[in-house]
């Protein structure tokens, strides 16, 4: 088994801790190390470190390299550009297969919040299986614990060799389409964990984004040589960012062609996509507040409060606020609006 962490995302929702030199996942929420680096003990707990890899752009690895040393220099994956998932792992089970042959690959973010690492391992070890005997797709999904937009949501059908297969995927729904979800029962959060062959990836690929896989296909030719990297950033500047649920998770589904399975996770899990995902982590004091900072509150309800250490806030006769101070800015908004703060940045 092969494991690769994608660290590729911007987290433009967390601004203003989040900024461009600086990703969601070098941030640490209620651990005592960073998320990428979690990820990585994680892992290394039951994987060899030259069985671990990770893809992330060339802008980003900067920021990233102290947390990473661990990994063969070889396992470090560099994209010209952020090209979004899909473009990501077509890149990876390229060079997976070339280096190793038909394997199987384990697809994960490397900024999810796991707690029972054997758990999560024993599922891995389970979604293997059903891959390998199968040759299909596998997914993890997570049973919702509140009607959230922040997730994408997966539809089970019937039950197959331990799993259900895919009826759908609903990317981050609205409020009344979410809370159906929630009360129908037939929904996971989708985790965006993801375990197949790459011989199966890669024929999902060739199906559904043939210009996509034969473009890297045939640059991965020159892996290792002279003029490689600025073969790989001309095709990289020629393709359009899709992310893999669009792009082979959604249509595999509809054309029965690699039909996806999924597994209910066993264990807990958290994806900080938003300021509102703070709520799954930390304890509320007795108004509901979560106060990470030097903060003097009165009259102050429901409202999520997070500064520098050594910067005081001071809040008044307000109710489910979000308040977030950094040195790039500061972030005051309704935490039912938490999803539309990369809207921001558009305007800086």
């Amino acid at each position: 088994m092969y494991a690769v962490i994608m660290a590729g995302g911007k987290g433009e929702r967390l601004w203003p801790k989040t900024t461009k030199g600086r990703a969601k996942h070098i941030l640490a929420f209620g651990r005592r190390n960073v998320m990428i680096h979690e990820t990585l003990r994680r892992l290394k707990s039951y994987l060899p470190p030259e069985n671990i890899f990770l893809i992330t752009t060339k802008k980003q690895f900067s920021g990233l390299r102290a947390y990473v040393s661990l990994l063969p220099k070889d396992n470090i994956i560099l994209e010209p550009e952020g090209k979004d998932t899909a473009v990501a792992i077509c890149l990876a089970a390229l060079v997976l297969k070339k280096r190793f042959g038909n394997q199987t690959m384990v697809v994960l973010p490397a900024d999810h919040i796991i707690n029972d690492s054997r758990v999560f391992f024993k599922d891995l070890l389970s979604a293997e299986k059903i891959a390998g005997s199968h040759q299909r797709l596998v997914t993890i999904g997570i049973k919702p614990r509140y009607a959230s937009v922040g997730y994408g949501y997966i539809e089970l059908g019937r039950r197959i060799s331990g799993a259900h297969l895919v009826k759908r995927f609903t990317e981050k729904p609205e409020k009344k389409k979410a809370e159906g979800f929630y009360r129908q029962g037939t929904f996971l959060w989708n985790s965006g964990i993801f375990i197949w062959e790459t011989d199966s990836i890669l024929a999902a690929l060739k199906r559904h984004m043939p210009n996509l896989y034969y473009g890297l296909k045939d640059v991965l030719k020159s892996e290792g040589k002279r003029g490689y990297a600025i073969r790989l950033s001309n095709e990289y500047s020629g393709i359009n960012p899709v992310s893999i649920d669009y792009g082979i998770i959604e249509p595999a589904a509809k054309s029965g062609f690699r039909r996806i399975l999924c597994i209910k996770a066993g264990f807990d899990w958290v994806d900080i996509g938003s300021w509102s995902s703070i709520e799954e982590i930390y304890d509320k004091d007795i108004c509901g507040n979560i106060v990470l900072s030097k903060a003097s509150l009165i009259d102050v309800r429901g409202s999520i409060i997070i500064g520098e250490r050594n910067h005081k806030i001071g809040v008044i006769g307000v109710k489910d606020l979000i308040i977030v101070q950094s040195k790039s800015g500061t972030l005051v908004c309704n935490k039912n609006r938490a999803q539309e703060v990369k809207n921001l940045l558009k305007g800086f």
